[in-house]
């Protein structure tokens, strides 16, 4: 009797794990666009503009001026922490980038990182 009560909890406890489960396990299929047949009966994309572009657009981040920036703003910048920012106000005036090499701690690698962050 007690062997047949502890087969029963395993079946409950393994039917009640799946019933959680099964929502995950699921196939969920992304909606679909249907798309226009053009005069020449080639499919067309439903917005063709959109169809043409590279990639996802990136609106356009304002860059921090290397020469006016404050102490907090240089902080901002991935892998300037507050030391880094003194060096680079100390430095100061930038007529480049690339001049940013000459503050101790500004490697080639941190430099293509700031690039498109930063501005002279």
């Amino acid at each position: 009797m007690e062997r047949w009560l502890s087969v029963a909890y395993i079946a409950v406890v393994l039917g009640l794990g799946l019933v959680n489960l099964w929502p995950q396990l699921s196939v969920r299929f992304a909606p679909v666009e249907v798309q226009k047949a053009s005069a020449q009966g080639f499919l067309m994309p439903p917005n063709p503009s959109a169809a043409l572009q590279p990639g996802p657009v990136r609106p356009e981040v304002a860059r921090v001026n290397l020469n006016t920036a404050s102490q907090a703003e240089l902080e901002s910048l991935p892998g300037i922490g507050p030391a880094l920012a003194q060096h680079i106000i100390e430095g100061r005036p930038y007529r480049s980038i690339e001049e940013l090499t000459r503050v101790k701690g500004i490697g080639p690698k941190l430099l293509e990182r700031l690039r498109p962050l930063v501005t002279p």
